[in-house]
């Protein structure tokens, strides 16, 4: 139906933006949607599981399969998603995955029975796992390298705010209507977005080259990073031999999918990007940036709640600020790692990450002020936010033939990352509780949150050192 179009734009240039006639923007604003939507879901529900027990009947164990299990899903689906998109016209493959949310969503605001609405949150899950790397892939194929920073920077907002947008939007449509309200509302977004795709979307984002999918990589991809996901989002209910076989296990396959990707002539997820030092390293970066972030937003209302005894709203109102600045600085970082480079940008986020972490473990007390306290961890966010935005000089140091792959590779870490780092700081938090010879059980809690502070100071100096091996400029080889 396109394929004059898709012949002329590819011919004429490199880059779609180049074309005056070719709407990038609205482009990418579909591509957006749909991605912004995949991590909102990530936290929707955390504010609805209560009302969802009592309707179905169901304890806390059984109904955290709703957020653990879109986690699982969409964690081990990603990785194969580098394969699929070379097989299909990108226009759809969106139409297709906005689709499948769609559907999912329905499935989950007229479930009869919980069953039922774990299989309409794993199907939005599979489509979740799709939307970034299809807003990558297209903002890589859409502008030149100097101009991605910008368009990657609000995207970095997407991965910063939307998860954290979650509770609160839930919180307010629980109060005032229906858990399955969740559900119905994203529905006009995305039909919105499927009209504009179906309008506008008339070329083609990535090659089809139809690469050969090799099935036993799948299989190790889905089950290893899974089980991956499943295992660190679970570490503090686990009992520890279970975790310990599971994640060695998960670990295992992981190894083997990645052995059996260098031995493949066409892999599912080609691990060559990593012989490009410039991305080798922004993934580090990134994958301590995610950790760190999402591993203090989870020990932070511990703190607050735990230490300070302040009420949940307090909290979230301490909380809401890092979110805000992240929103902000986001798409500004960008537009200053495409002027100035992406060292220009990590390295001084580095070092600030790492002293605010410095300053909140030597400064976390029972006594802490609120204000210092927002401060320091708006501090934090912002740094993490800069952080990430460097993963757009790691993009640009791939050729175009492995931008679907690094895509993938960095979607993949942002899921794994996050719920490492979250089991990280729950478990360092448990143990050095334990060793607290503290009276009271506030002093007790302090010393471990002071044990897992301490110890992520260590991963903020690592950052550093990769951040310092950047360079100031980075072009597409």
């Amino acid at each position: 139906m396109h394929t004059s179009d898709i012949d002329t734009d590819d011919t004429a240039h490199e880059y779609h933006a180049d074309n005056p006639d070719f709407p990038a923007k609205t482009v990418v604003a579909t591509l957006f949607i749909g991605a912004f939507f995949g991590y909102l879901n990530d936290t929707l529900l955390n504010v609805a599981l209560t009302p969802i027990m009592k309707d179905f009947g169901v304890d806390k164990t059984t109904v955290q399969w709703l957020t653990t299990g879109f986690l699982l899903v969409m964690g081990a689906f990603t990785p194969i998603t580098a394969g699929v998109i070379q097989w299909f016209e990108t226009r759809k493959m969106v139409l297709f995955t906005q689709a499948t949310f769609l559907a999912g969503s329905l499935i989950c605001a007229f479930a009869p029975t919980f069953g039922i609405l774990v299989v309409g949150r794993m199907v939005q899950a599979v489509s979740a796992a799709f939307f970034v790397p299809l807003l990558f892939n297209g903002v890589l194929s859409i502008y030149p390298p100097n101009k991605r920073g910008t368009a990657m920077g609000v995207i970095t907002m997407m991965f910063t705010a939307a998860p954290a947008i979650g509770p609160t939007l839930s919180g307010i449509i629980i109060d005032h209507t229906h858990w399955r309200v969740l559900f119905g509302f994203t529905a006009p977004f995305m039909l919105a977005a499927m009209a504009l795709v179906g309008k506008y979307l008339t070329v083609n984002l990535s090659n089809i080259s139809r690469p050969k999918i090799d099935i036993l990589s799948a299989v190790l991809s889905i089950v290893g990073f899974g089980g991956l996901v499943y295992a660190s989002s679970n570490f503090a209910s686990l009992p520890l031999a279970e975790f310990i076989l599971l994640f060695a296990a998960s670990v295992a396959l992981v190894g083997w999918f990645a052995y059996r990707q260098s031995r493949l002539a066409t892999p599912l997820l080609n691990l060559r990007a990593f012989e490009y030092k410039q991305f080798r390293h922004c993934v580090v970066i990134l994958a301590g940036a995610v950790f760190l972030f999402l591993g203090l937003e989870l020990l932070m209302p511990m703190y607050t709640q735990q230490v300070l005894m302040l009420t949940g709203t307090a909290t979230g109102l301490i909380l809401m600020p890092a979110s805000i600045a992240q929103a902000v600085a986001a798409p500004l970082f960008g537009k200053l790692l495409d002027k100035k480079g992406g060292r220009f940008v990590v390295l001084p986020a580095t070092v600030m990450l790492t002293v605010s972490l410095a300053v909140l473990w030597l400064f976390l007390r029972i006594d802490t002020q609120v204000m210092m306290l927002t401060a320091m961890f708006t501090l934090m966010a912002v740094s993490v936010s800069a952080c990430v935005t460097g993963e757009t000089h790691g993009l640009n140091a791939l050729p175009k033939k492995l931008n679907p792959h690094g895509a993938a590779i960095l979607t993949t870490i942002n899921p794994i990352a996050g719920a490492i780092g979250a089991a990280f700081f729950v478990g360092a938090t448990n143990i050095g509780e334990k060793l607290s010879s503290a009276a009271s059980p506030q002093q007790a809690m302090l010393d471990g949150i002071h044990l897992a502070m301490g110890s992520a100071l260590v991963l903020g100096v690592v950052m550093v050192f990769f951040a310092m091996r950047l360079k100031r400029h980075q072009t597409t080889s």
